[in-house]
């Protein structure tokens, strides 16, 4: 028989996902590399992603909440399990910023290479026409 306002016998034993920390810091050396986009060495990677970090969010008030490489470092080789919710945070909105700039810079190029596609046709065409006279 079973009581009202009883939890069932289980519920003890109830499963919270398969999540784990380590998720969270493989989450954030992904979101390192992407900040880092097309380094190939580790160190340049870890260093050109703490430098953009630290420009955009430089806690000088807070110095516990303050970039290293060193923290970097520990994420990439898996000797911290521990990523803080405003690191997460900030670490993604950087690398959206910096896929976004990309995206618009990459747009830019190739805008800029069919201008100067068009300018060459004129160019030829107007140059075959002096020919021609």
């Amino acid at each position: 028989m079973e009581l009202a306002g009883r939890s069932p016998e289980d519920s003890g034993n109830l499963k919270q996902g398969v999540s784990k920390k380590m998720d969270d810091v493989a989450t954030a050396n992904f979101l390192v590399s992407e900040i880092a986009h097309g380094k190939r060495h580790v160190g340049d990677m870890l260093h050109t992603a703490w430098k953009e970090l630290n420009r955009r969010f430089p806690h000088r008030d807070e110095p516990d909440m303050r970039w290293t490489e060193r923290r970097l470092r520990g994420w990439w080789n898996n000797e911290s399990r521990i990523v803080r919710h405003h690191q997460m945070v900030e670490l993604f909105e950087t690398a959206e910023a910096l896929k976004r700039a990309r995206d618009e810079h990459a747009e830019y190029r190739a805008k800029t290479q069919r201008i100067r596609a068009l300018a060459e046709l004129v160019a030829k065409d107007e140059a075959r026409g002096m020919a021609e006279r």
